[in-house]
C-alpha cells in the first residue's frame, strides 16, 4: 500500500495557522509533523518587513509523536494504518 499524506483534524486545535499532518519529510521518510506558519500583517508591511499582507514570513516544522492539543499517540495510529 502506498503511503499518502493525512491531516489530523483536531477539534482542540484553535489555531488556524497550525497544521498537524502525516507526510514526507525527505525523499524516503514519512512522519507526523506539526507545522506553524506566520503570515505578514498590516503592521509588518508598514514596517517594511513584507510586501503584502498574508504572505508567509516564517514557518516552523517539528516531528511529533503525540498531538499537543488532544494527546493522540501517532505511533499507535501509524501501526493501525500500516505506516
Amino acid at each position: 500500500m502506498a503511503k499518502k499524506e493525512e491531516i489530523h483534524q483536531c477539534s482542540q486545535n484553535k489555531y488556524k495557522d497550525v497544521e498537524i499532518r502525516y507526510g514526507k519529510i525527505n525523499k524516503e521518510q514519512w512522519s507526523w509533523i506539526i507545522e506553524t506558519t506566520w503570515y505578514a500583517t498590516e503592521s509588518e508591511v508598514e514596517d517594511g518587513l513584507a510586501r503584502e499582507v498574508r504572505i508567509p514570513l516564517h514557518s516552523d516544522t517539528l516531528l511529533i509523536n503525540f498531538c499537543p492539543f488532544c494527546g493522540v499517540n501517532f505511533s499507535d495510529k501509524r501501526k493501525k494504518l500500516g505506516k
